[in-house]
């Protein structure tokens, strides 16, 4: 692993929720004019945003909203549970405050998900696993009919998250969308 790869992992992927809360609005405060200059930025993060908002609606319409929010109540805190809070990471978060979430802790109970709010989670960007899996009791308490839209949904959200991800790993090595050496004068390039 190289020193800017191990560099990255640390920074922008470890450390405990606040540490990865400070971070996320270091970045912002360095970047995000900068990325809300770029008209191509914008467009891959509206794009982002167009297709949170359709999971969105389609986990409304399946009231996933109230089946985690009221699983997370249980002892153990369902699948919304502090640990998955710990697996957010600083560019997830950023990605989030760039298209307007308000990102901070909802609750402070240890056993759930901090970003979890009372319709469910606060995030239009969401962590992996929480496009990826769907537990028992939604399986159990949706018609299968609304399973293929959001599995649909849930694999746009991610695939163009990705997307973004990777223009803001770009940004922050150092380089412009072509490859070209950019270096911010805010922050130095990480070798």
């Amino acid at each position: 692993m190289t020193n800017q790869a191990a560099f990255f992992l640390q920074t922008y992927y470890s450390g405990t929720v606040a540490e990865k809360l400070a971070q996320t609005r270091d970045l912002y405060a360095h970047q995000a004019a900068r990325l809300n200059a770029s008209p191509l930025f914008r467009k891959e993060l509206e794009l982002l945003r167009h297709h949170a908002l359709a999971l969105s609606g389609q986990m409304q319409s399946m009231d996933m909203g109230r089946l985690c929010s009221h699983c997370a109540t249980r002892s153990d805190g369902g699948c919304c549970s502090a640990f998955m809070a710990d697996n957010t990471d600083s560019l997830l978060l950023l990605i989030n405050l760039l298209m307007g979430i308000k990102v901070q802790r909802r609750n402070k109970v240890d056993e759930n998900c901090c970003f979890l709010g009372e319709q469910g989670c606060i995030f239009l960007a969401k962590p992996i696993f929480c496009l990826n899996y769907n537990c028992k009791n939604i399986i159990d308490s949706v018609d299968t009919e609304s399973l293929e839209p959001l599995y649909r949904l849930a694999g746009a959200v991610l695939s163009q998250q990705t997307r973004v991800e990777t223009w803001l790993l770009d940004v922050l090595r150092g380089y412009d969308r072509n490859g070209e050496p950019e270096i911010s004068p805010e922050r130095p390039n990480i070798s």
